[in-house]
């Protein structure tokens, strides 16, 4: 479902003209490398960090890119649908 979901995020950033594309494509990188983490799991290296624990310390800047993307693309769309209302 991850893989799917990404994927439609690909099509999506590749079709799109939106002005924040670049950081939907930092977002689907990053969460494809960190997905890699929970499929290409490992021990704890020197019984410390593990492949789940790094995955889940890179959820939080991956966390960061996409709510500011989130935000804005709802500035971007309220913009733009106020233009087509005046």
């Amino acid at each position: 479902m991850g893989i799917a979901q990404l994927l439609l995020w690909v099509v999506w950033a590749g079709v799109t003209r939106h002005p924040s594309k670049w950081n939907l494509w930092a977002v689907v990188l990053a969460t494809s490398l960190a997905m890699l983490l929970e499929i290409y799991d490992f021990p704890p290296y020197k019984g410390y960090v593990n492949a789940h624990a790094l995955w889940h310390a890179t959820t939080i800047p991956i966390t960061y890119l996409w709510w500011s993307f989130i935000k804005y693309d709802a500035k971007f769309r309220t913009t733009d649908s106020m233009k087509k209302v005046k």
